[in-house]
C-alpha cells in the first residue's frame, strides 16, 4: 500500500473544464498510473472526469471552490499510515465525508478501537461497505485496522469510478497535467514578457 492520492471524480463538467478550474492543461501524454509527483486525469465509462494529485494537493476550499455548479466526490489516502476519507460536494458544499481515525488518534486499550468518522448523510452504498468492513475486523489483530481504512476508499470508487487500488480504476486510461500559463503567472507574480 505505498501510494499517497488526492483525487476528485467529476459528473457535469468535462476534462478541459475540471482542469481549467484546477489552472490545469492536458499535455495529452499517457500515464500508465499516477505515481508520487504525477498529476493526471481519466475518464470513467460513466463519464465522469477523475483528476489524481499527490497527498495534501487539494485543499477542502479547492475542491469546493471545482464543485460550484456540480457535484464530485473527492477522496484522499495515505496508503503507509492507513489513512483515508471521502467527501461529497455539491454546488461549492461540503455535504457528506466518511474517514478513518487518523494515527495520532488512535486509542489502544488492549484493542484496537479505529472508529469511521461520518458527518452528513452519506450515500446509501456507505451503510453496506462499512458493515462488510466491520465484520471483517478482528480486535486482537493490530492488522486489521486495514479492512477500515478501505472502507472510504471502496465508496469513493462506488461513486465516482476510482480508487488507488480499485479494480475498475486499474483499467482508466490516465494523462499527464500541466500547470497553465495563467496559473505559472499567478504563482510567479505576472506573466514573462517574452510570453
Amino acid at each position: 500500500m505505498g501510494y499517497a492520492h488526492d483525487w476528485v471524480s467529476v459528473a457535469g463538467l468535462d476534462k478541459d473544464e475540471v482542469l481549467a478550474r484546477l489552472g490545469l492543461v492536458d499535455s495529452g501524454e499517457p500515464l500508465d498510473y499516477p505515481h508520487g509527483g504525477d498529476f493526471g486525469w481519466a475518464l470513467t465509462p460513466q463519464g465522469r472526469v477523475v483528476f489524481v494529485a499527490d497527498y495534501g494537493e487539494l485543499s477542502l476550499d479547492r475542491i469546493a471552490e471545482l464543485s460550484k455548479g456540480v457535484s464530485l466526490v473527492a477522496a484522499r489516502a495515505e496508503g503507509n499510515d492507513c489513512t483515508s476519507s471521502v467527501w461529497g460536494y455539491e454546488d461549492g458544499r461540503q455535504i457528506w465525508s466518511v474517514a478513518t481515525e487518523g494515527e495520532a488518534e488512535r486509542r489502544y486499550d488492549g484493542e484496537v478501537e479505529d472508529r469511521l468518522i461520518v458527518q452528513g448523510d452519506p450515500p446509501s452504498q456507505f451503510a453496506a461497505i462499512r458493515d462488510r468492513h466491520l465484520a471483517k475486523r478482528d480486535p486482537g489483530d493490530e492488522d486489521s485496522e486495514d479492512f477500515l481504512f478501505m472502507a472510504p476508499l471502496e465508496l469513493a470508487q462506488a461513486l465516482g469510478g476510482w480508487e488507488p487500488e480499485g479494480e475498475v480504476g486499474q483499467y482508466l486510461q490516465f494523462f499527464r497535467v500541466a500547470r497553465s500559463v495563467s496559473s505559472v503567472a499567478e504563482l510567479i507574480g505576472g506573466l514573462p514578457e517574452d510570453l
